[in-house]
């Protein structure tokens, strides 16, 4: 990607940003419908298994959070399964989405969103 590139799509997600208003915990503003899908999908699962302020301070081990053993990220997974709309995650979709979760629990919502 040029950098040309890069400036316009900058462009595009600030316009979309600016138009829409911040919720916590809906997060229409990510481009993609499976992005919005699994995004959201942990974030229930997390909130209501009550365990964001162990993930703001929880590091897996070498292997993230992919293949990650710790009890409360099954617990996590196997909510995240009983949820409408279960994601079919891969085990990297799994790990990207936790180290967004992991984010949005160490800086907050809103700073994820910004």
């Amino acid at each position: 990607m040029t950098s040309q590139e890069s400036e316009i799509r900058t462009e595009i997600r600030t316009e979309i940003r600016t138009e829409y208003t911040f919720v916590k915990g809906d997060f229409s503003y990510l481009q993609c419908p499976q992005e919005i899908s699994m995004t959201k999908n942990a974030y229930d699962a997390i909130t209501l298994c009550e365990l964001w302020l162990w993930l703001k301070t929880f590091e897996p081990e070498s292997t993230g959070f992919t293949y990650c053993n710790h009890p409360n990220i099954y617990l996590i997974g196997d909510k995240m399964n009983t949820l409408s709309n279960p994601p079919s995650h891969s085990g990297t979709s799994f790990g990207i989405i936790m180290r967004r979760m992991q984010y949005i629990a160490k800086h907050g919502e809103e700073q994820f969103f910004s």
